[in-house]
Order: structure tokens, then sequence, then C-alpha cells
């Protein structure tokens, strides 16, 4: 994973580091979803075989910060797969 720090213009925009976007396969005119969980702005390319996966990623999300809220959480080792953080996330 890689990891930068960037920051947000006068104008609001934000750039992402060429690092990021080549480990991400990021284009020009490439579209995403942004949102807002509790502060976390959160970016998530938009792909058309993946749209409803993304969807049902920020329902995921959103579970996820309600359990938090709620003093439920599960710890997660940073090696596990995503399918092993989403099984952990569900039950």
């Amino acid at each position: 994973m890689e990891v930068a720090i960037t920051k947000i213009s006068k104008n609001g925009q934000v750039v992402i580091p060429s690092e990021i976007r080549k480990d991400a396969g990021i284009k020009p005119s490439t579209k995403f979803i942004v949102f807002n969980e509790g502060g976390s702005i959160i970016l998530k390319q938009i792909k058309k075989e993946s749209l409803g996966k993304d969807m049902l990623l920020i329902e995921k999300i959103r579970r996820s910060e309600e359990q938090i809220k709620e003093g439920k959480f599960i710890k997660a080792d940073t090696s596990m797969h995503d399918e092993e953080i989403d099984d952990l996330l569900m039950n």
C-alpha cells in the first residue's frame, strides 16, 4: 500500500500524488465516488463492472462506523485479506 501526504487548495482541489496514481492506475478523467464518513473523506474509483460492489462497500463502512460508536469493534491484522476482514465485520 502506498501512503503519501497532500493538501487541499483554496479552490477545494486535492492533488493525488503521482506514486499513488500510478499504483492505483488512475488516469486523467477517472471518476470517483466521494463520501464523508465521520470526517474521513474517501475516494473510490467508479468502474462500471464494480459499481454494485462499491455501493455495498459504502454500506459496510456505514454499519462498521455505527458498531464502533456503539463500542463494538474487532481487531483486524493488517496482513489479513480484504475478504477475511469483511467476514470479521459482518459477523
